[in-house]
This record gives C-alpha cells, sequence and structure tokens, in this order.
C-alpha cells in the first residue's frame, strides 16, 4: 500500500528513524480515519469503506509494530549515564552514546526523540507482552475496528483466562461448575479442557489442546470454559451454534460489543451476568480476577431452570 505498511523486519533500526515512522504514521492513520467517517457520511459504496478500513488497520498495525521495536530499544537502555563500558562489549549500533563512550540515559534519549515518560512506559509495556499486541491486532481485525495504542494497553492488563494445559492459566471454581450440573442433569462433554480442569467438571468426554475440540464432533450436555483469546473465541463460538448438541452452559467474558459474543448470543436461551468479578482458580490453590466481569450463556429448552439456578450468582433473563 505504502512504505509504512511494511513488516516488523524492514522496521527502521534506531529510534529517531522509528520515532519518524510513527509520526508520520499516526498523521496518515488519523487522515485514513477521516476518509472513512466522511464515506460513511455520504453513504458510498461498502466496497469503497472496506477498501480504507483495510488501508487504516495495515496502517495502525505497523505503526504498533514500530511502537513495540522503540520499546524493545528503550528497555535496553541504562537510566542513569554510564560514562565507560566496563564489560567490554560492543554496544548496539540503535542504543545512542554520548562522546564519552557511554550510553546516554533513557531520559534523554526519550526527550531527544520528543517522547514523554507516559510514552516510554506504554512502548516498554508492549515491548514485554507480545503476545498481547498479537491479541489486541486479531480482535480489531475480528471486530472490523481498527486498532490503536489503547486497545492494546487494555489487552496487556487483561489476565490471559483460558482452560487447556498451561499452568499459569485459571480455572472455574467448583460452585459454577455445580450449578450448571443442577442445570443440565450430566456434564457430557467440556470442549475446553485437561486432565486438571476435569477433576472439578468430571465430564463423561472432554477434550484437550492436543485432542483439539474444534475438530472433533460436539453432542449432549456441554458445559465449556472458551479459551480467551479473540481468535479461538470466535472459532470457539461458531463451533457452538453448528453443533447439534441437547444443552450447553457457557462462561466467557461479558464483552457484548466483540463479534463472537453476538455469534454465541444468536443462539441462546437465556444469558445470566455475574455480579462481580469471578475469582478463577489456579493450580497452586491461589485466586485472581480478571479485570472484565463474566456472563453465563445458556443453550436448550429449559432457560427458566437456568435461571432459576444461576440467580444465586447475579441477573439474567431469557433470549
Amino acid at each position: 500500500m505504502n512504505e509504512l505498511t511494511r513488516s516488523e523486519r524492514q522496521l527502521p533500526d534506531n529510534l529517531p528513524e522509528l520515532s519518524k515512522f510513527v509520526l508520520i504514521g499516526r498523521e496518515r492513520l488519523e487522515a485514513v480515519k477521516a476518509s472513512i467517517r466522511a464515506i460513511d457520511k455520504v453513504g458510498l459504496a461498502k466496497e469503497v469503506h472496506e477498501q480504507k478500513l483495510a488501508e487504516a488497520q495495515e496502517l495502525a498495525e505497523a505503526v504498533t509494530d514500530a511502537e513495540v521495536r522503540m520499546g524493545q530499544l528503550l528497555k535496553a537502555i541504562p537510566k542513569a549515564t554510564a560514562n565507560n563500558n566496563p564489560t567490554g562489549l560492543s554496544k548496539p549500533q540503535s542504543i545512542p552514546h554520548d562522546t564519552l563512550g557511554g550510553a546516554k540515559p533513557k531520559t534523554e534519549v526519550a526527550k531527544e526523540i520528543g517522547l514523554n515518560k507516559i510514552q516510554v512506559s506504554h512502548f516498554q509495556q508492549m515491548a514485554s507482552h507480545p503476545e498481547a499486541v498479537e491479541r489486541a491486532k486479531q480482535e480489531a481485525r475480528d471486530n472490523g475496528q481498527v486498532l490503536s495504542r489503547s486497545a492494546v494497553l487494555q489487552e496487556i492488563k487483561k489476565p490471559h483466562v483460558v482452560n487447556n494445559s498451561k499452568d499459569d492459566e485459571w480455572y472455574t471454581p467448583p460452585k459454577y461448575i455445580e450449578a450448571a450440573r443442577e442445570v443440565l442433569g450430566t456434564i457430557d462433554l467440556d470442549p475446553a479442557s485437561n486432565d486438571f480442569a476435569n477433576q472439578t467438571v468430571k465430564a463423561s468426554t472432554y477434550f484437550t489442546e492436543e485432542i483439539n475440540g474444534l475438530e472433533q464432533e460436539w453432542f449432549g450436555n456441554v458445559w465449556m470454559n472458551p479459551p480467551y483469546s479473540t481468535a479461538l473465541l470466535t472459532k470457539f463460538a461458531d463451533k457452538l451454534v453448528e453443533s447439534d448438541i441437547s444443552q450447553a452452559i457457557v462462561l466467557v467474558n461479558n464483552a457484548t460489543e466483540t463479534a463472537w459474543f453476538e455469534k454465541m448470543i444468536s443462539k441462546a436461551s437465556a444469558i445470566l451476568f455475574h455480579k462481580g468479578r469471578i475469582r478463577f482458580v489456579k493450580r497452586d490453590g491461589e485466586h485472581g480476577a480478571p479485570l472484565q466481569g463474566q456472563a453465563f450463556i445458556y443453550y436448550g429448552d429449559n432457560p427458566e431452570r437456568f435461571l432459576e439456578v444461576f440467580s444465586q450468582f447475579g441477573w439474567g433473563a431469557t433470549l
């Protein structure tokens, strides 16, 4: 499209050029977003809107990659001036140095390229959480939006609550599983689980990350606390609404603005929004609560029973 929509490998390799890249990129991005607003206002063809949206998404991701790269370089700069190099190692060419041979302090480098303390902090956070940056990119594209720095920073703050085989993840507390069993009668299938999680869920059949529930047939009464990355959630939402099941209860974030949430709701019979945030359980017994609230979504012919049992946790309605 233009020189700004380059891959990360082609980004400038020093802070002054990266700063210039980001500045120009942000200006061009605002211009494209203004064009999108104008297109929507005058009601031009959908194809024109989509073309400009794709351009804005490419620009936004390129600029974000540059900011991440800036964060990587900034993290490598010491806070205080060092006037010598006791290690004897050569210094990376991308890091500015003073005339005495020591690296310039981070505050001085930031000031020279026009960054304030908040920007430095944000770029370093982004560099420290590349997986959150990628999730934010995917979520923006899935929802037909343009990636923003604030969306990336919000994604960084979110705990990645999923239900598979990694040791640092959080699991559903037993009281919610028992409530689900009371509604469903039996839990025949958990399509996003592992051996540890199923000690609580006690599903007759469960699919692990290795088995990949997205490639299996779903059946019977389903309990699901799906992976919380946007890309996987979208796929699990599609699989859920397309499967021939008897009943299901799904625990997800109450992300009502997302396309995957809209997909899940499209075939649901009832929903309950949890009062406050759920304190999920880790393998070591510790608890933690996400920054976002949660919702239970019910599928089946007995929504009244679902609301009766789950009303102890919050408020809900039939759909």
